[in-house]
């Protein structure tokens, strides 16, 4: 009865088949986090502003009307009325520049939205990955209880028959409270775990929840884990599969956000400059005026019609946009530093995310290599318990060794699940594999 399988198919059962995929996990994740939420909003904002600086007339047009009478002076019925419409016109090429600008930020928007929907997927799935740890865990501790219980039960009979001394039997009631209390404990930590994950796929904190998280390439049915339990878990068969090639750093949403940034403030900076020419306002009015006109001994009033055209042309002297250049310029310099420590940030998280994951397989095939032994020993002092050949002590540490074995193989397995969606996350991908788009 203390028998314990030398496989970690007891550690993490085939899931149910309403258990959330990784597919449905990074789904809802992306769907429900407020960071993408965000970043989708402000990618909605520079389109707006893409699409507004792209006008041809960027200033409103002004309409000037005006009227004179003599009605207050002698009243003789002089007159003049002007009405005059005026249109201010770029001429040093502002608009080329300012869609340059925009596009960039817009460019610079997506790729933050990129970065977002990947940060949301992969917490999300390492939530998924601690939950199927807790609840590894949680079920390797309900199994020791059991065992605990069972042994219990066995020394007591066996104390009864005048077998064992009663030292023993007050051992294994012990051994069976403290399995307990582990059990207890760790069914505490899977909950919590549960509302962790719950809270990023924007549900409810104690709604039911279980996951599979699958390999990339496709989800396995309880039939199909069933008939590959020799396998591994599903966990771990998502943290075997094959890794797809990696992205360039310069594909990394972050580096392409940065160069964005840095184009926008490059292409700020030459629009003041072009901003210091004036820009001509043209007008083109009309003019009515009646005046009063003398014909020798006879006064009449002679009215006029007249066509108005009108230039006028800034002179920029004191104000060159000397201060919003100085400003422009800085952060030019402040974005070509962030890019290029951008770029470095990258490389480098890349470089230790392939260096976690290689140590993690290596500890994960190293502690599944060595289950069998451990639990054959198990085994073995059983018997030599049974056969009155060692103490409870010896069948104890035997056991705890076991269980500790298997606990170890659950974590490292969870480690090289982790590791894997670092490593996509550090390459640019989803924990699918796929690039968001």
């Amino acid at each position: 009865m203390f028998a314990v399988s030398a496989t970690l198919t007891l550690m993490l059962a085939a899931s149910p088949g309403d258990a959330w995929t990784l597919e449905r996990v990074v789904a809802e994740a992306v769907e429900r986090s407020p960071e993408v939420a965000a970043a989708r909003a402000e990618e909605a904002g520079a389109e707006g502003v893409r699409a507004a600086d792209g006008r041809w007339l960027q200033n409103n047009p002004e309409l000037e009307a005006e009227a004179a009478s003599d009605v207050l002076t002698d009243d003789a019925g002089e007159q003049r009325v002007e009405v005059m419409l005026s249109q201010t016109v770029e001429v040093a090429g502002q608009r080329g520049l300012r869609v340059e600008r925009a596009e960039a930020a817009l460019e610079a928007a997506r790729a933050r939205r990129r970065a977002a929907v990947l940060e949301a997927a992969a917490d999300a799935v390492a939530s998924a990955v601690e939950l199927d740890r807790r609840e590894a865990r949680a079920r390797l501790a309900e199994e020791a209880l059991g065992l605990a219980r069972a042994l219990e039960d066995a020394t007591g009979r066996r104390f009864a028959a005048g077998d064992v001394p009663e030292l023993e039997r007050n051992g294994a009631a012990l051994e069976r409270a403290r399995a307990e209390a582990r059990a207890a404990l760790a069914r505490a930590e899977a909950d919590g775990a549960r509302a962790a994950l719950n809270r990023r796929l924007g549900r409810p904190a104690a709604a039911p929840l279980t996951v599979a998280v699958l390999a990339a390439d496709g989800a396995m049915s309880s039939t199909d884990a069933a008939e590959t339990r020799d396998e591994g878990t599903p966990l771990m068969r998502a943290a075997r599969a094959t890794l797809p090639s990696p992205l360039l750093p310069s594909e990394r949403p972050e580096v392409q956000a940065a160069r964005a940034e840095e184009s926008a403030a490059k292409a700020e900076v030459e629009l003041l400059r072009r901003e210091r020419f004036p820009d001509p306002t043209v007008g083109l009015g009309y003019e009515r005026e009646r005046r009063a006109e003398s014909h020798g001994a006879l006064t009449d009033l002679h009215t006029e019609h007249l066509l108005v055209a009108r230039l006028s042309l800034p002179l920029p002297l004191w104000n060159r946009n000397q201060r919003e250049l100085a400003e422009a310029r800085a952060r030019r310099s402040t974005r070509e530093a962030e890019r290029v420590a951008r770029e470095r940030e990258v490389e480098a998280e890349a470089a230790a995310a392939r260096s976690t994951f290689e140590a993690a397989n290596t500890a994960n095939t190293a502690l599944r290599a060595a289950l069998p032994a451990v639990e054959r020993n198990l085994e073995l002092v059983r018997r030599a318990y049974d056969a009155g050949e060692l103490g409870l002590d010896a069948l104890l540490l035997a056991r705890d060794r076991a269980f500790g074995a298997r606990a170890e193989a659950v974590d490292a397995a969870a480690e090289l699940a982790r590791a894997r969606t670092a490593l996509l996350r550090a390459q640019g991908r989803l924990p699918t594999g796929e690039v968001p788009r």
